[in-house]
């Protein structure tokens, strides 16, 4: 694994999003203060073709403002191109408040997932490669009436479908406050390879930005047939106020995500995934 500190690469995958016509990146503004949280992932070079896929998003704002003025937004998008001959899947997860003056608050979050359900035979190897992106922002012109905070964590998760076990799994997940310290985390399974970790925090007056860029690869050869599903789920959250009520929830925990995808397997017996 090759862990790189530099914008470099930063700025060129800026410069070329992951998925065209998806754009990512939050810049700060004049606002009083504002919050960003945005993650991608792009995945191809896929082994087997997927008998099933879907995809999933959710978004949710809220904004109360008395004095001042605020805007919460949240955008997701998900895609698994898997009629064609280069296979295809990729989402993005974005929220951002801006607000200025007193005495408001807002809210913003993001959910997007890709789903691919694969059938291998016994000792057959399944592969693809990836890239992941996640970047988070926070800035306050006051920090003793102003917070802000900014988290975003994304998973992948293979599930055997007929034990509902997971098998493997690589999380990335982080978090950067104005009034406390950040965290990042990252781990995964023997049979993911990140040969790519590029980390990059800025830090300027009451502004904060930390950027995370990945690549890899996952193999697995696989002893019995197995029935695998492969789920890429993110969650992007950022709170930001005028005036401190609460601390930003935290974005789900492993356990919740996994939880999530099992909802997935579950659903999948009683219906299909669209295609």
């Amino acid at each position: 694994m090759k862990i790189n500190h530099g914008i470099g690469s930063i700025a060129v995958l800026f410069a070329t999003p992951l998925v065209t016509g998806l754009s990512v990146g939050i810049a700060p503004s004049s606002a009083a203060i504002i919050a960003g949280s945005a993650a991608e992932v792009s995945i191809d070079n896929f082994s087997h073709r997927p008998t099933d896929t879907g995809t999933f998003t959710n978004t949710y704002t809220q904004a109360i403002a008395n004095k001042g003025a605020v805007i919460s937004a949240a955008n997701a998008n998900a895609v698994f191109l898997s009629n064609c001959q280069q296979l295809l899947a990729a989402n993005l997860s974005e929220s951002t408040v801006k607000g200025e003056g007193s005495k408001y608050s807002g809210l913003a979050q993001s959910q997007a997932a890709i789903i691919g359900d694969f059938d291998l035979d016994a000792k057959e190897t399944f592969s693809f490669t990836f890239q992941t992106f996640l970047r988070l922002l926070t800035s306050v012109d006051n920090p003793q009436s102003e917070r802000v905070s900014a988290q975003g964590n994304l998973s992948f998760l293979l599930i055997d479908t007929v034990s509902n076990i997971l098998l493997d799994s690589f999380q990335l997940g982080g978090s950067l406050h104005s009034f406390k310290r950040g965290d990042l985390s990252l781990s995964y399974s023997d049979s993911f390879n990140p040969t790519q970790i590029n980390l990059d925090f800025l830090a300027q007056g009451n502004t904060k930005e930390s950027v995370v860029y990945s690549s890899g690869v996952y193999a697995r050869t696989f002893d019995n047939a197995t029935n695998l599903r492969l789920v890429e789920v993110k969650n992007n959250l950022v709170l930001a106020e005028s005036q401190p009520v609460r601390e930003a929830e935290p974005v789900p925990e492993p356990t919740t995500i996994l939880g999530t995808a099992m909802f997935f397997g579950f659903l999948a017996k009683g219906r299909k995934l669209q295609k």
